[in-house]
């Protein structure tokens, strides 16, 4: 019997940097008949170093959220969506907090500079580097009424990240449809809905969208694709769409497992698919996947090109996750606690109170469509936000009337009984 992989496609892997590539492409027409050549764009030393973390980050928290699935549900992450997000949210972390969240990103021999200057240089080169992909990334900071933030951290989201800034009431009943509405304009309408409410405490949201199309560099011919059987488990099959190509692409065999490289466009990006043995679960495939055997396979793909028959079920699911749990056993429970210290955000008490990603996956003959937004939700603490001073004069007090300017006294007086003419 011969199992294929629905429940674990890596898509997030594109190439070795997973989804890592972005900003907006000013012309979102995809050229279907320009193949091109991959392009290389050049990273220094910090910068690579910086890609590897996140990469590891993304192993560390998808095994667990793999493991946990339930039956044979479809999972899809996009680790460069859940890291921009934190990232931008280490901006605001101080001391301890901001040490939990760079450790969880695995970025702590990182500055922060380094940090934020890698992304920038991710989100602006790479976004040009094939005409037969549109990939976008939007990030953006809403503030509440009531928090009184501090313009540094609102600059260095706006240099960095190239964030937009907007301004949220957490009364106004239309809120969450302001939120929404914007995430579903930057995915391309693949992720609405996003948020069904906002917590009362609301301060912050810090936001990431992320959104690819792309062509495959040897499409499928839809004649090809029949109806063929897919096994969920052993013992049980299903009759589904199953594309059909032969064409030489690069594949090794490693561990039980077959890792075959699928290339978009020029091939900047690609699609790597991990195909576990029929006596291989996919859990047991993901445990054995570190980062350093992730690479070794990454370099054994570039000198093992064959003629393969290729056969590819079609998908299309949404996956949506609080990641609240899977990232506080990475180790960033205190930034979800009352002892969160964001003070480089505000002067008020500040945590985390969840942060929520979903994705968006559309897989046929032509190419990939796919989406990923992730929302850090950012709550007063438990003592709340500075509460409007209560002044009860109920008791005889002074008054001073006066130019302010020049600090001259026009006025002053005292009221002993406001009943008395």
């Amino acid at each position: 019997m011969k199992r294929s992989i629905t429940k674990v496609l890596f898509f997030t892997l594109f190439s070795s940097c997973f989804l890592l590539i972005s900003c907006e492409k000013k012309d979102g027409n995809i050229e279907p008949n320009d193949s091109g050549n991959l392009v290389n764009i050049s990273t220094e030393i910090y910068q690579k170093e910086v890609i590897d973390s996140v990469n590891r980050f993304a192993f560390d928290l998808f095994k667990p959220i793999l493991a946990n699935a339930n039956g044979n549900e479809n999972i899809m992450i996009s680790p460069f969506s859940i890291s921009s997000a934190l990232s931008m949210t280490l901006n605001g972390a101080a001391n301890k907090t901001f040490d939990a969240i760079r450790k969880t990103l695995g970025l702590e021999e990182k500055t922060i500079d380094q940090i934020n200057s890698t992304y920038l240089k991710l989100m602006k080169e790479m976004v040009p580097v094939d005409k037969r992909v549109v990939m976008e990334i939007a990030n953006s900071v809403w503030v509440e009424k009531k928090l009184i933030v501090k313009q540094p951290f609102i600059t260095d989201l706006k240099t960095w990240y190239i964030a937009e800034a907007r301004d949220i009431d957490v009364t106004d009943p239309k809120a969450v449809d302001f939120v929404n509405g914007w995430i579903a304009e930057k995915t391309h309408d693949k992720i609405t809905d996003m948020l069904d409410e906002l917590d009362p405490g609301l301060a912050m949201l810090l936001i990431n969208a992320v959104y690819f199309n792309g062509k495959w560099r040897h499409q499928f011919n839809k004649a090809d694709t029949k109806d063929k059987s897919f096994y969920v488990s052993p013992s049980i099959q299903k009759t589904i769409p199953m594309m059909y190509l032969k064409e030489n692409y690069k594949v090794i065999k490693r561990n039980n497992l077959t890792v075959i490289e699928i290339p978009y466009g020029q091939g900047n990006y690609t699609m790597v698919v991990v195909l576990p043995d029929e006596n291989i679960t996919t859990t047991e495939a993901i445990n054995v996947l570190t980062p350093s055997l992730w690479n070794e396979w990454m370099g054994l793909l570039s000198d093992n090109t064959h003629t393969v028959e290729l056969s590819m079920p079609r998908f299309k699911y949404m996956y949506k996750k609080n990641l609240n749990e899977d990232l506080i056993n990475l180790g960033m429970g205190i930034a979800f606690a009352d002892q969160a210290d964001f003070s480089k955000i505000s002067n008020q008490g500040l945590k985390i109170s969840r942060v929520l990603h979903q994705t968006f996956i559309d897989n046929n003959e032509e190419g990939t469509e796919a989406a990923a937004a992730t929302v850090v939700e950012i709550v007063y603490t438990t003592a709340g936000p500075s509460e409007a001073l209560k002044v009860n004069l109920d008791h005889p007090f002074l008054y001073f009337i006066r130019e302010s300017t020049t600090g001259t006294i026009i006025f002053m007086g005292k009221v002993s009984d406001p009943t008395l003419n």
